[in-house]
């Protein structure tokens, strides 16, 4: 998962006291009962929506981008101080932009004026900085990578550093920190980008509890056990999870308890990953998904077989052992005027139902209200083959447009953000609908951390009224 998009300072980490106690502990962690509700982890092949949101929201799905720092109007963080050159009309227009804080203005009239001309080293860092800065880190790069050896090679290595970190590859942004330090030792910005991915390439365990509920009397209690790491390169990544869930009603309730474990490599063509899960109490067998990556990780296919039934949040499903084939994929795309993200999955039901689920959300790039509050709008649709008692299915169709406000804060070890959002309907079961989030992280030592998301909707379903609410709390270890 992409990182906060500025280096931060943090504290070393603190060795743990020996390999026997981090096994022992990780061991006594695996054997916690599991009774509550909880994320899945980072490298999850779900088809349920984000994995950052408390719930499937039937009122429009809530994106939530890995946490993005824009600067301030007025910050110009690793911006060379300008020198006294001569310019043209064109190249101080763009100096402007930066100066006055429009980033998204200097990216794109930078890029412009370079594919005429050669800019001064100065100009075209400020033109990295504010591609990056937007969120358009694959025109950044090569951006970035043409300074590489002149007189802000050390900027430009750190600008690069902190884009591979953002795109989730720490492994590759370590080494140009280190580079930088090398060349600088009091580089506050490679120190604190180095923490970062430094924190980021450990091993760890991560324990989550939580819970929902709705208006239809459904309550939902899962605990979650998952431990990630890397292999010496840092680009195969590996995770073994055990989670257990109880979907209860008033007059009946279901548990099941499973085993996963997920494999993504960074470095191979496609970047492929792949997940693995066996559930007790369940006739279903075996599960397994993949997924793979294509043009530059702008397009993600995944398929396999799912449990439908944890995924109905339904006691009813749960009992049933429904599994489900799926088929789905992710177009993201960053464009001058925002990030277009939008996903569409089919399920082919082992109770004969079929299911199409999609969404288009615009994350804008116009910030009215300040950097840190991005606008978005979206689409949602969910149609069934028929209704079914055990899990939501429209059979007259689910269709939504919804607009909303995400912001996000953040600082050198910590993070908070919150999203609210108002939908109307489009045709089908939809009604009108409001959705409310609210989530962070907080490291209270240089190798714990304490993080959280709650959430409300209230939205339409079977032709009436309907609510839900949620909330999960997780606890997460660094090992060295």
């Amino acid at each position: 998962m992409m990182q906060n998009p500025m280096t931060h300072r943090t504290p070393l980490a603190r060795p743990v006291k020996s390999t026997g106690w981090r096994i022992a502990s990780l061991v006594v962690c695996m054997g916690l009962p599991l009774a509550c509700w909880a994320q899945t982890g980072e490298l999850s092949l779900s088809p349920n929506v984000d994995r950052k949101s408390t719930a499937t929201p039937p009122g429009g799905y809530i994106p939530l981008e890995p946490f993005k720092y824009i600067p301030p109007t007025g910050t110009n963080k690793n911006q060379p101080a300008s020198e006294a050159l001569k310019r043209s009309p064109e190249q101080q227009r763009i100096l402007d932009f930066n100066t006055a804080g429009n980033y998204q203005a200097a990216g794109t009239e930078g890029l412009a004026l370079m594919s005429k001309e050669k800019l001064d080293d100065e100009l075209q860092l400020i033109v990295a900085n504010s591609l990056a800065w937007t969120g358009r880190v694959k025109e950044a790069i090569p951006t970035y990578q043409g300074l590489a050896k002149g007189k802000f090679a050390n900027e430009a290595n750190v600008g690069l550093a902190n884009v591979f970190r953002w795109n989730g590859r720490d492994d590759q942004a370590a080494p140009l920190y280190r580079a930088v330090l090398a060349a600088d030792p009091e580089n506050k910005d490679a120190v604190e980008g180095l923490a970062l991915a430094s924190r980021e390439l450990r091993p760890r365990t991560t324990v989550s509890f939580g819970g929902s509920s709705d208006s239809s009397d459904i309550q939902r209690r899962v605990a979650t056990v998952n431990h990630r790491w890397r292999d010496s390169t840092g680009s195969n990544i590996m995770e073994v999870e055990t989670s257990a869930v109880r979907d209860a009603l008033p007059t009946f309730q279901a548990n099941q308890q499973d085993v996963t474990f997920r494999y993504q490599s960074l470095d191979l063509a496609l970047k492929p990953s792949l997940e693995i899960s066996s559930a007790t109490k369940t006739s279903g067998g075996v599960y397994g998904s993949g997924r793979i990556s294509l043009f530059d990780d702008q397009l993600s296919l995944q398929a396999g077989r799912v449990n439908w039934g944890r995924i109905a949040t339904n006691p009813n499903g749960l009992a049933a052992n429904l599994s489900a084939w799926q088929a789905g994929l992710i177009w993201n795309q960053n464009l001058s005027f925002g990030r277009l993200l939008a996903r569409a999955n089919y399920y082919d039901i082992s109770d004969g139902n079929r299911i199409v689920t999609s969404s288009v959300n615009l994350t804008s790039s116009w910030r009215p209200l300040g950097s840190h509050f991005k606008p978005f709008i979206g689409v949602e649709t969910r149609d069934a083959k028929f209704n079914s008692s055990n899990y939501w299915s429209p059979a007259q169709g689910y269709g939504t447009a919804y607009a909303g406000v995400l912001a996000e804060w953040d600082g050198p070890d910590w993070n908070f953000y919150t999203s609210a959002q108002a939908g109307a309907p489009l045709y089908g079961d939809a009604g009108n609908s409001w959705n409310v989030l609210v989530g962070g992280k907080r490291w209270v030592t240089s190798d714990m951390s304490v993080g959280f998301t709650a959430g409300m909707l209230s939205s339409k379903r079977d032709n009436s009224g309907y609510r839900a609410k949620s909330a999960t709390v997780s606890v997460e270890k660094l090992w060295n």
